[in-house]
């Protein structure tokens, strides 16, 4: 194919050719015609070489990578391109990346001189900034002639596909127990196994046990007793994410959505560590769109959070009364429901709907995003006049929707683009020490 600066070179000795024919000026006659000659001799020769250029004249592999990474990981990657034509060229070649990674360590793009039996590799790595189903290559090279006169380009099928799962902080915690946090890991104000809602008796005091759990009155000056509880164990859990229109809000890769997603899969990695509860899976815009039901096993986490990673707005609206009737009928034993929306949509039967799910043993949580705290102030001052306006319209709507729920009893935490990962862990640890959170 050529390229620009090809027929840039052709108009350009034509247009001499001609003014020289023009003004019958034999020199300038004579360069024009060599000039010509060279630019077609040029392209001819390298059309000539690279005709039949294609994948089959290439070796290329890409080392094995994983097909599963967080979002806020680095992945090394290695790809081997060995030439088996006959004639040499200048060659770019570079791997194909999406635009929600970003290159790390190294170069995904190489120029070189390319000789029969060369093999050229390219090591870079790349961090994924946005979760989701991605294809990382296929690698693509480029010949161009000396000149810049013709360009051949041929895609080679080194493509691999990689699943970009949400982040977590429990994965940089540490080591920590088989079931739960205690008080002193990370620096988190967790409680312990053991405390429950059932009495099973007393015990001395131990620096690590909440003061809240001292028996005053049976301990001593000298010696303190506290109180210990049998915990419920092997409890049900399922996130509920609302994928309608309303989690739009926030800017690409930080939107109310991929927040909530990143707070569900906090909550999925504890339930996993723990060994004991079940983690399940909802999703829902305009009626339910995926359901999982509570389970536990390395399999099933991993099904968990496939369907976090690649949870995405979805057409039709939300509503919490028939969210919550639709989970009745799926849930079969006493479930927490950890249900992350913008809370849209009309509220209308929520008492009805809330009181049916509870006389089935289940337990609503409801995470609130507060849409307008997932954009930047504007710079400009008739930009944050329009933005304030904005912000009072919405939180105004936040508090009306806030009053119905909480008036109905039903738990309810707000968050923003900070994240919603504290609220769950508050919650996650009032029930496994409670039984319940409010």
């Amino acid at each position: 194919m050529i390229t620009r600066r090809g027929w840039e070179a052709v108009a350009g000795t034509l247009a001499a050719l001609l003014i020289a024919l023009y003004s019958l000026n034999l020199v300038l006659e004579l360069v024009a015609v060599a000039a010509f000659s060279f630019v077609l001799a040029e392209m001819i020769a390298f059309e000539s070489a690279h005709r039949g250029m294609g994948p089959s004249r290439f070796t290329a592999r890409r080392d094995p990578g994983p097909r599963r990474v967080p979002a806020d990981g680095e992945v090394p990657t290695t790809v081997d391109i060995a030439y088996r034509g006959r004639a040499p060229f200048r060659a770019e070649v570079y791997d194909v990346l999406p635009d929600a990674f970003d290159p790390t360590h190294g170069s995904s793009r190489a120029l070189t001189w390319l000789v029969p039996g060369a093999t050229l590799t390219l090591a870079y790595s790349y961090r994924p900034r946005v979760r989701g189903a991605y294809v990382v290559g296929p690698t693509m090279v480029v010949a161009r002639d000396a000149f810049g006169f013709c360009v051949r380009t041929t895609a080679l099928r080194t493509d691999r596909a990689v699943t970009v799962v949400p982040p977590s902080i429990a994965g940089r915690l540490g080591r920590l127990g088989v079931a739960l946090f205690t008080r002193f890991q990370a620096g988190l104000s967790v409680r312990r196994r053991g405390f429950g809602t059932e009495f099973r008796g007393l015990r001395p005091y131990q620096p690590s046990d909440d003061i809240r759990h001292v028996a005053w009155k049976r301990s001593t000056l000298r010696q303190l007793v506290v109180r210990e509880f049998d915990q419920e164990s092997r409890q049900d859990f399922v996130v509920a994410l609302d994928l309608s229109g309303g989690m739009r809000a926030g800017l690409w890769g930080r939107s109310a959505l991929d927040t909530s997603v990143e707070a569900a899969a906090l909550l999925t990695n504890l339930i996993a560590r723990g060994g004991e509860d079940r983690m399940g899976f909802l999703s829902y815009a305009g009626g339910v769109f995926q359901f999982l039901g509570p389970g536990r096993g390395p399999g099933h986490f991993r099904r968990v959070v496939d369907n976090l990673a690649l949870a995405d707005h979805r057409p039709g609206a939300f509503s919490l009364p028939d969210l919550l009737l639709q989970a009745s009928r799926r849930l079969r034993g006493p479930t927490h429901l950890f249900v992350f929306t913008a809370l849209d949509g009309n509220l209308a039967g929520l008492r009805a709907a809330s009181a049916n799910l509870r006389a089935h043993g289940h337990h609503p949580y409801l995470f609130v995003a507060n849409r307008g705290g997932f954009y930047p102030a504007p710079e400009e001052a008739p930009r944050t006049q329009a933005m304030e306006w904005a912000l009072e319209s919405e939180r105004g709507r936040l508090r009306s929707a806030l009053a119905v729920t909480r008036g109905e009893g039903l738990p309810s935490f707000t968050f923003d683009r900070r994240g919603a990962g504290d609220r769950v862990l508050y919650a996650y640890t009032q029930i496994r020490a409670w039984g319940w959170a409010r």
